[in-house]
């Protein structure tokens, strides 16, 4: 579990954004579909702290395209870049065959949203198990361990990618 200010993300947020019982962030549509989004401690990358992002839709249905989804989204990752220097994980969910669409998805949003020469983001692909896998890390430019994070999620990138370090 993070911390971050529920003020400073609702005074962006087009939904109104709350702490689910476990400490994680909650928002519900104009449609009621309801979303928790959560920040999973990983492994460090680069000697510094690493949290997976995590999305998950609460209702197993489809809904329209939702624009205010995605600011509300942003809304939260550009609070955790204010109040954090860690390193944002993104790996795509396989359940259903969509992880390529989740991917260019999530970049596009955040690439479209974020400052150019504020973050520093690197991907990775491969097929694993018959399963596409994609990650991301999104680092902001300030962070003193830049090069040491970018060098590390590389390294480990070749690893799952091609077998070979």
């Amino acid at each position: 579990m993070i911390e971050l200010s529920l003020d400073l993300i609702n005074a962006q947020s087009p939904y109104e954004v709350s702490f689910a019982p476990n400490g994680d962030f909650v928002f519900a549509t104009s449609l009621n579909i309801h979303y928790l989004i959560s920040f999973e401690m990983e492994e460090p990358v680069g000697g510094c702290n690493t949290f997976q992002f995590v999305i998950q839709k609460l209702e197993n249905q489809r809904s329209p395209h939702d624009a205010k989804v995605e600011q509300a989204i942003l809304a939260i990752l550009d609070v955790f870049f204010r109040e954090h220097l860690d390193v944002l994980l993104y790996m795509c969910d396989d359940s259903d065959g969509r992880e390529a669409n989740r991917n260019r998805l999530f970049l596009a949003w955040f690439k479209k949203h974020a400052a150019p020469d504020r973050f520093t983001i690197r991907t990775a692909s491969a097929i694993v198990e018959g399963k596409g896998f994609y990650a991301a890390i999104i680092v902001e430019n300030r962070n003193p361990l830049l090069e040491t994070i970018i060098a590390d999620f590389e390294n480990t990138a070749q690893v799952l990618t091609t077998g070979k370090p």
